[in-house]
């Protein structure tokens, strides 16, 4: 019995030996093909990655030489506020950022790099209203396509109302009357998806848009400190800002919207929204409200807006003359 007994416990030791060697190389190969299948997808992503550069650098090549053709009547980049596509400064020929735009509305990689930007700021500038409304995905993807078509409506009767001459600081009437005409049917779309209530508060939400971004940004610099924004007290610090926006004689509050009512304009609803002044009255309300280090640092925003206003008028000082010819020095005939 003992042979027996040993002969079947070295087969086995065997069976064992065989099955470690069988599995060890099983091992080996699964990860040799891991290995594999790791530098085929890095090869794939800087195959990608080349693509995507060479398109970046065909659009680089393409606003270039269209600057270039246009470099004799450009008169310069257009403001922010004011110019972007269809929104010229007056007297300006095409050019600048809107001739360059205008040259590539025709690209198609051109567009697709819009759509996917006008994506992201829809989702960055409405993210707070898509989860208050508490939307099916089916009624939040509709209402995101809306949201794009109706800022494409904007773009395209923006360019519309330059080639007609149409200009928004000589013509806001008829220009208003343009731009409602265009978001109308979009408007309506809306409303049928979300419902009068749902109008009503993307409505609302969208009169506050300047206002809520300035509390985004008030939040975001106090979230790692011992005083955090609530939800209430952004609501309420939205509330005094509107309060407390400086009026523009003949064009309602400093950024009428599209329809005539207080809120951003064409352009800052282009692109998200824009931000609304700190005034010295809205830090005086707001600090009925706020502890004093959300105090300070509504402050700190207000006084980043008036640097940059004054860096921007520094710049159009200097702007003007460099562009302005020099006068004639003192004995000088002029003629």
């Amino acid at each position: 019995m003992k042979p027996t007994k040993n002969l079947i416990i070295a087969l086995l030791c065997v069976a064992l030996v065989g099955l470690a060697a069988v599995s060890w190389r099983q091992y080996k190969e699964m990860i040799a093909l891991k290995a594999q299948l790791i530098d085929n997808d890095l090869a794939a992503l800087k195959r990608q990655l080349a693509a995507a550069n060479k398109n970046i650098k065909s659009l680089q090549d393409r606003l270039a030489a269209s600057r270039g053709r246009r470099a004799g009547g450009t008169g310069g980049d257009l403001a922010d506020g004011e110019g972007g596509p269809g929104g010229p400064n007056p007297g300006q020929r095409p050019g600048g950022r809107f001739g360059a735009f205008e040259a590539l509305s025709g690209n198609a990689e051109f567009q697709k790099l819009l759509a996917i930007q006008m994506k992201g700021r829809i989702s960055a500038t409405y993210g707070a209203l898509f989860k208050s409304l508490n939307l099916s995905p089916d009624q939040l993807a509709q209402f995101q396509s809306l949201l794009a078509d109706k800022q494409q409506a904007m773009m395209d009767t923006l360019q519309a109302a330059r080639e007609q001459g149409i200009d928004p600081r000589s013509d806001p009437d008829g220009f208003k009357t343009l731009m409602s005409q265009a978001v109308a049917q979009t408007d309506a779309n809306i409303q049928q998806a979300l419902g009068d209530a749902g109008f009503q508060a993307y409505q609302q939400y969208q009169q506050t848009l300047p206002e809520r971004n300035v509390v985004n940004s008030l939040q975001q610099s106090l979230s790692y400190t011992q005083t955090p924004l609530t939800d209430d007290e952004a609501n309420q610090v939205i509330s005094l800002l509107a309060q407390n926006q400086p009026q523009r004689a003949g064009n309602g509050t400093a950024g009428t919207s599209t329809g005539g009512t207080p809120g951003p304009g064409v352009m800052a609803l282009i692109n998200g929204g824009g931000n609304a002044r700190v005034t010295d009255d809205a830090v005086t309300q707001a600090s009925t409200v706020l502890s004093a280090p959300q105090v300070s640092a509504l402050q700190q925003i207000e006084q980043q807006q008036q640097a940059q206003q004054q860096i921007q008028q520094m710049l159009r000082s200097a702007n003007q003359a460099a562009t302005s010819p020099s006068p004639p020095a003192a004995g000088t005939p002029k003629g």
